[in-house]
């Protein structure tokens, strides 16, 4: 498996260039310090999902354009061959499957808890609709006060304005797909 690592950091330094933003604009933008947002954009830190989150949101692009990676038009893609980007503790692996494309208006994730996972995700302000269908195990939507026991099969959609976490209360692997509508 290829190092995701130095491929979103050119790609945030690239989306940060394009607008004309300084580090340090973008830190201020991001809640991300300018040291780390530096550190990533020259490959020497691997970025958590929740600061990938914080970085897209601050430079108001979609999570996927920072984990883009060319795919060619009828290509099957094998999810085990894509980099995965983990959370700290490795329970959450993300993978970033289809890519927001400004046509389709989506980006598509397809995401694994191991039992104990629990990742918090910032409110979407830039997104319209958000979708999850449970495949394997049973995983615990938290959004707002309730919380929603998807056990597979099973799907839910809502509107990711606030925030929400994903936990695998289980002693079993959680797989879900992720669909962010913009």
């Amino acid at each position: 498996m290829v190092d995701p690592t130095p491929r979103i950091g050119k790609e945030i330094r690239r989306v940060r260039t394009e607008q004309g933003l300084t580090l340090e604009e973008a830190a201020q933008r991001s809640n991300v310090s300018k040291a780390m947002l530096g550190q990533i954009e020259r490959g020497e830190s691997n970025p958590t999902i929740s600061i990938l989150w914080k970085i897209s949101s601050g430079l108001r692009v979609s999570l996927s354009t920072l984990l883009s990676f060319a795919q060619e038009d009828y290509e099957v893609i094998s999810i085990s061959d894509l980099p995965a980007v983990r959370t700290t503790d490795g329970k959450m692996q993300l993978y970033d499957v289809f890519s927001f494309n400004p046509i389709s208006g989506f980006e598509y994730f397809y995401i694994t808890l191991e039992p104990g996972a629990r990742h918090a995700s910032n409110p979407h302000d830039n997104a319209s609709g958000e979708y999850i269908v449970v495949t394997e195990g049973t995983l615990t939507l938290l959004l707002e006060d309730k919380a929603f026991e998807l056990r597979a099969p099973a799907a839910i959609q809502f509107h990711p304005l606030s925030g929400h976490a994903y936990e695998n209360r289980g002693k079993e692997r959680v797989v879900f797909q992720n669909i962010v509508r913009y």
